[in-house]
């Protein structure tokens, strides 16, 4: 930048300030115009060589900003010098006298948008009094809009600011120095100051370039990784046939099992099917996020506009026209699109709409989906769908007449669970500042990857990326000890969430409120939102349900709103997914306290009057294992003896479904579902092949004597084959 490179610099330095003092947290720092932070953390170290070597990585930081901001110079060159050294110089003062605090950045969803406009009103008329022309106002906005989005990049790739991380700061300079360049290189290239396409991608990109790995420790349980680090690629078995737009049946054009990302550019519309904890979301999210990025590694995808929605919210309500896309990602720059923009995009056939949860919505609601969908799709046909949903709650050709290619989500390989694993300790070694720690982070990584080769009932687990995530999380806790089902599993992390992880840090509940009484009242929630088909509430309503539980709970001294507000941001287990609405941070987690629940109550009856409902299927299951001898044998013989023709392939699979869950079943029922099985085989679908498998051994021998005719069969009885591995199925 010639003779600007020193005022550069100076607004460079303000700008790594400013994320210095947000990223230390400390509001009187924050506040105080003249305070900087980066002597204040300089402060805490003991060696002068410490002090320096913290003061350069920010240097570094520093150069990559001006680096970013070099392209910029050249942009606005008809420009004055003089006129750009005075833009520049308003926007460092501009930076230096705002008092911005992190719980500015996070109340906005880390929306550089909403940062700009906080700094404009918070440090008004800084452009009048530097005197600029209108064309250097113009270059001063544009610079503090590109600053602003560094700032908010740079907060959110440092790692958390706590106890012991500015040694592991200076242990890892070069590598967190690195992850920022590349953060900062893959934003979205912004063309002028208004150029609200950008804007989008990059609110697209900083929402959801982030993803939880479940428990992945115990005083951090939602800690949020780069999808980058954390994705493991999916494979995907496409369904026999394409259903085209005529109504015609043909072979799909389609290898038999492949990566998910290789299936993307072949199929213009595509359903996936997946189960619990399977990937689904996190797969949607990481299209949108490469889409936004401009990610030329996905072919025909890397210039798409994503939109990603989510059917939880539209539950009990209308389900959204195109305006009201972003309602989930990009709502704080939803007031500055301008008019048509969606529709522009969606009818030149520059965007991805990304569905995500069919199954989430009542069973009633999805006809409503699939016109929705249907229309939608004749309405902009050159834009991609890519919708999700579990198996139960649709069939395969559910979209048949749209063009849609169908694909279903397969366990994870041994190959991808050695991959989860050892990128699950990566992360925590990222995070680690004690080379003890770090050493028995690999020992853990060894022995749970031999563990889960050697034990079956461990890759039965392990073939989800949330089991996996547990199975992690669990076996690092119990320093190598391991349960040898998903119930003692989800027992054991429930344990781990509501009771032990504030016991250890020292974090006093509500009065009277311990792990039992959370235990009950989240039972009661979940429970309350399958009996009415929902997957998550008005936040107003969910208060009221714990008001209700509270009355027969005298021990616990605290309102109902406080007691909401520690389930909420305690426990792990519940999420405010939207503004004013809450869920269940997973389905999964929700169907097994609803199970208990269920079988505490002893609603049987109410379990084997559901039981065809897909919204029912897992809490059936969970609820096998949580019930008394007696309920067992009621609500499985309930289920398997049902008197409903239609469903009664369904209900004997479901049956066979709950033997994984019984540690204990008579040997008359035992026998009946087996021979029930026997009809059922050979299996004709791969939700049929899964279920078989819950069965466990003894349908190795009953798939040998299985004779499949068709294509179909044969590919389903070999993945029932590899869903129960072992020699015998080899």
């Amino acid at each position: 930048m010639s003779g600007l490179e020193v005022p550069v610099l100076g607004l460079c330095a303000a700008v790594v300030r400013s994320t210095a003092k947000i990223w230390l947290g400390d509001r009187e720092v924050a506040a105080d115009a003249k305070a900087e932070a980066v002597d204040v953390l300089a402060g805490r170290l003991n060696s002068h060589l410490e002090r320096r070597q913290l003061r350069r990585m920010f240097d570094r930081m520093e150069d990559i900003v001006a680096q970013r901001l070099a392209p910029l110079d050249l942009e606005y060159r008809a420009i004055p010098e003089h006129e750009r050294l005075a833009a520049l110089d308003a926007v460092r003062l501009t930076f230096q006298r705002a008092g911005l605090t992190d719980d500015d950045l996070f109340a906005a969803d880390l929306d550089a948008g909403y940062v700009y406009r906080y700094l404009i009103r918070t440090v008004p008329g800084m452009a009048e009094r530097a005197l600029l022309s209108a064309d250097a106002t113009g270059f001063y906005d544009r610079l503090l809009r590109e600053c602003c989005a560094y700032l908010v990049q740079i907060t959110t790739t440092l790692p958390r600011c706590q106890t012991g991380v500015l040694t592991e700061l200076l242990r890892r300079d070069t590598e967190i120095v690195e992850l920022i360049r590349d953060v900062l290189t893959r934003m979205p290239q912004r063309r002028g100051l208004h150029d609200f396409e950008a804007d989008y991608r990059l609110q697209v990109v900083t929402a959801l370039d982030r993803v939880s790995f479940f428990g992945a420790t115990l005083s951090e349980p939602s800690r949020k990784y780069p999808l980058s680090v954390a994705y493991i690629s999916l494979t995907v078995s496409p369904d026999d046939i394409v259903v085209d737009a005529d109504g015609d049946y043909d072979r799909a054009d389609v290898a038999p099992v492949q990566r998910i990302e290789e299936l993307l550019p072949l199929a213009s519309h595509l359903f996936v099917r997946g189960e619990a904890g399977s990937g689904k979301t996190t797969l949607l999210q990481w299209i949108a996020v490469r889409c936004a990025a401009g990610d030329t590694r996905l072919a025909n995808l890397g210039d798409r506009t994503p939109f990603l929605i989510r059917l939880r919210r539209y539950a009990g309500a209308p389900l959204p026209t195109p305006e009201r896309f972003m309602d989930d990602v990009g709502r704080h720059v939803a007031d500055e699109m301008p008019d048509g923009w969606i529709h522009q995009q969606l009818r030149s056939g520059r965007a991805i709409v990304l569905v995500d949860g069919v199954d989430e919505l009542p069973e009633p609601r999805r006809e409503d989906a699939r016109e929705w969908l249907r229309e939608l799709v004749a309405t902009f046909p050159k834009s991609r769908f890519v919708v999700t949903s579990r198996p139960a709650a649709v069939a395969p050709g559910w979209l048949g007449g749209t063009g849609f290619v169908g694909a279903e989500l397969r366990p994870l390989t041994p190959n991808d669970v050695r991959a989860f694993v050892h990128r699950w300790h990566d992360a925590m070694r990222a995070q680690s500042v004690d080379d003890d720690e770090r050493a028995a982070l690999d020992r853990y990584q060894e022995l749970l990857t031999e563990g889960i080769a050697a034990r079956r009932t461990l890759r039965r687990i392990a073939e989800t990326p949330l089991l996996c995530a547990l199975l992690c999380a669990l076996h690092r806790d119990r320093h190598g000890h391991l349960p040898d089902n998903r119930m003692e599993l989800y027992e054991i992390t429930l344990h781990m969430l509501l009771e032990r992880r504030d016991k250890e840090r020292g974090i006093e509940p509500p009065a009277g409120l311990g792990r039992i009484e959370k235990t009950l009242l989240l039972q009661h929630l979940a429970y309350w939102l399958v009996l009415n088909g929902l997957s998550d509430a008005p936040e107003d309503r969910v208060v009221q349900q714990i008001a209700a539980k509270l009355e027969l709970m005298p021990q616990v001294r605290a309102d109902a709103i406080t007691v909401f507000r520690h389930l909420l941001e305690r426990t792990g287990l519940l999420r405010e997914s939207v503004v004013a609405r809450v869920d269940f941070v997973h389905r999964t987690f929700q169907e097994y306290l609803a199970a208990k629940a269920a079988t505490d109550a002893d609603h049987i009856g109410a379990l084997v009057r559901n039981a065809h409902l897909d919204q029912w299927h897992e809490v059936v299951v969970m609820a096998a294992g949580h019930a008394s001898p007696r309920q067992r044998e009621e609500l499985i013989t309930g289920v398997i003896r049902r008197d409903d023709s239609r469903d009664r392939r369904y209900l004997n699979l479901l049956g066979l479904a709950c033997l994984e869950t019984s540690p204990e079943l008579g040997t008359t029922l035992r026998e009946e579902i087996h021979r029930r099985v026997r009809r059922l085989l050979p299996p004709r679908s791969p939700a049929a092949a899964r279920s078989l498998a819950a069965g466990g051994e003894f349908v190795v021998d009953l798939l040998m004597r299985s004779q499949p005719k068709s294509l179909k069969e044969i590919r389903a009885t070999i993945q029932a084959a590899s869903y129960l591995g072992g020699d015998a199925a080899m």
